[in-house]
């Protein structure tokens, strides 16, 4: 018998979360510890996100896609790769083919509690584009600070299969994480929990030889040692790309992947406001910083520019859908109707169906309390709808779910990702650039609408960050062609200065523009570049293609398993084509979209006291 294992090191690049959902006087959500009260990452959780991305690998290297992938439930046991790994996806106790994880994950604990802090988050009102102040928008949580280092700890059981594409598998999805395309714990999407992995050793010990044994017994596993093997990664990877074939289908598997990198550099004052930080320096307003600690750097947290993305994305839809329906109505009327059916982006922060611009959350839930209330007899009562997700019956849930949620939901939710459809596109946390931080202390004063001169008791102040600079990095998996036109858009109008981040706005803060741009496109195989080429005989269509090709045909990298194509000046023509095409796609798929409930009100096509708002203000002036 051989004992077998890996270890690495697990090096935080942005804040990380990984709740319990309990609460106390001081945050909303605790950090995870143990009953020693360490704080740790749970084996279940590295386990989790390792399978999901071994599930999304595997089937391009010739294994059949797991039953996780083509949501088909059967009683017999999975047996693809990824459930021989990490145990079926599907156990029955009374099956007699169903197979335990041969691949034993540990949590990864701290021993030492680093300076913590606390993040605050907040919607931001689509209409007046400040923050939403609803007190159910508004939240925090423990965050362990960037730069935290945990031990990885994988062992391989030595009832693991014989099967020569079991490891070579873990490796690839091990390579994922090493070039920095992990991220596991709550919040991914929104900056947090991104990691990189390196000092990956491979441990192997032939148990059958006595004074080995017997060192074994003594000492137990050699977690700590460093004579490990630290090229079995690389030759593993290696391997993994020989295997590598074209995947035909529409099964959510590992396609390709773009990477966007810049620096965010304002033009004037910037401030993200942390309540936690404002009130220990005493001020209304304080910037967020790393840590709670003195020499920390301030860091611009990806929510803060997801939300600023977002809703900027939602009103370049918006805008688009309301010229169509202007210039394809006849009347007030007709105009409103069209872009009721069309209109691509939601408000997410509604809760009512007849609110303006709905969210498709609210009609899912509207759509699912009907399926409940017809079913009342099976489900004993009918849940009020505050509680309604919560208790829903999981079969009701996974019914819905395999008939296809994204098909219901708008534009902005497929890309940014909604409660019911988690999202590709991760915006990090960016970290200050530099070493000097510059501070400024504003003071603030109302004015007295009545009297025009400063309001009695309505004084405050704000410490600000003055012309800082973050690197930001934007990370979208399996990309279509139509979000990358469309976020291509989004960072123009960042550049230009048409988006505000954080606080302050009508003050004048958060105008900032982008430097020092860098793309990278990584695909498995050449057809998986995104690219849409229907109507392949257009000229436009055809400079797209001979551009895809000679980029295909220019010197690339490998990262993992994906080759990788970066934007450079002797293919930025090429590059500045693709974008064309891609934003080309972005505004047929706009055009042609239907919403799937139509929405009931709008806040442009509304008729107040007999009066069309757009006849005040018409989406167009000839």
């Amino acid at each position: 018998m051989k004992f077998r294992a890996i270890t690495a090191k697990l090096t935080l690049r942005t804040a990380l979360h990984v709740g319990t959902g309990s609460d106390t006087e001081t945050t909303d959500d605790l950090l995870r510890r143990d009953v020693r009260g360490r704080l740790l990452i749970p084996g279940t959780a590295i386990a989790g996100a390792l399978r999901s991305i071994a599930t999304r690998l595997a089937p391009r290297f010739g294994g059949s896609p797991c039953q996780a992938i083509n949501n088909q439930s059967s009683s017999a046991a999975c047996q693809c790769l990824v459930c021989q790994l990490f145990g079926d996806v599907n156990p029955r106790e009374d099956s007699d083919t169903a197979t335990a994880a041969r691949l034993l994950v540990y949590d990864a604990v701290l021993d030492t509690i680093p300076s913590l802090t606390i993040r605050d988050g907040v919607g931001i009102d689509r209409v007046t584009g400040a923050a939403a102040r609803r007190e159910r928008i508004k939240f925090d949580y423990e965050v362990l600070p960037a730069g935290t280092v945990f031990k990885l700890r994988l062992e391989i059981d030595p009832k693991l299969p014989d099967e020569p594409k079991l490891l070579p598998l873990l490796a690839a999805t091990l390579a994922e994480w090493e070039q920095g395309r992990g991220a596991i714990g709550g919040r991914v999407n929104r900056g947090l929990g991104a990691f990189t992995l390196n000092e990956v050793q491979w441990i192997e010990r032939d148990l059958n030889q006595a004074k080995v044994l017997i060192e074994f017994l003594h000492h137990g596993p050699p977690w700590h040692t460093t004579d490990g093997d630290r090229t079995w990664l690389t030759n593993q990877v290696q391997q993994v790309r020989a295997w590598v074939e074209p995947y035909q289908g529409n099964d959510p598997v590992a396609r390709s992947w773009v990477l966007a990198e810049f620096t965010l550099a304002a033009t004037g004052p910037f401030l993200t406001n942390d309540v936690a930080q404002a009130g220990r320096s005493g001020f209304d307003h304080a910037p967020v910083f790393a840590a709670y600690e003195q020499g920390a750097k301030p860091v611009l947290p990806g929510s803060s520019l997801r939300g600023a993305l977002r809703s900027q994305a939602e009103r370049i839809a918006r805008t688009l859908a309301t010229f169509s329906a202007w210039d394809n109505g006849k009347n007030m009327g007709s105009r409103k109707t069209a872009f009721l059916t069309t209109c691509p982006a939601c408000n997410p922060l509604t809760t009512k169906t007849d609110d303006p611009v709905a969210s498709c959350n609210s009609f899912i839930k509207a759509l699912l309390k009907v399926e409940r209330q017809s079913q009342k007899n099976f489900c004993g009562a009918v849940l009020s709808s505050n509680s309604f997700i919560k208790a829903l019956l999981k079969v009701e849930r996974d019914t819905f779910e395999q008939k296809g949620a994204e098909e219901k939901l708008c534009l902005a939710c497929r890309l940014f990702g909604s409660p019911w459809n988690g999202s590709r596109l991760r915006v990090e946390d960016a970290p200050f650039v530099g070493d000097k931080v510059t501070l400024k202390v504003l003071d603030f004063l109302a004015i007295d609408r009545f009297t025009g001169g400063g309001r009695d008791t309505a004084k405050f102040d704000a410490v600000v960050l003055w012309q800082p600079k973050f690197r930001v990095r934007l990370f979208l998996e399996n990309p279509e062609p139509w979000e990358l036109g469309w976020l291509a858009l989004v960072l123009r109008d960042l550049h230009d200065g048409l988006i505000t981040i954080g606080f302050g706005a009508a003050k004048g803060f958060g105008q900032c523009r982008i430097e020092d741009g860098a793309v990278t496109l990584g695909i498995i195989h050449e057809s998986d570049f995104p690219l849409s080429e229907t109507n392949d005989q257009e000229p436009a269509v055809q400079q797209a293609i001979t551009a895809k090709q000679q980029l295909l045909q220019s010197k690339g990298g490998m990262s993992g398993v994906y080759r990788t194509l970066m934007l450079d000046p002797a293919t930025e023509n090429d590059w500045r084509t693709l974008v064309e095409s891609w934003i080309r796609a972005f505004n047929v798929t706009v055009k042609e979209y239907k919403h799937a409930f139509g929405l009931k009100k709008d806040s442009y096509f509304d008729e107040i006291n007999g009066t069309w708002l757009p006849d005040l203000y018409p989406a167009r002036v000839s």
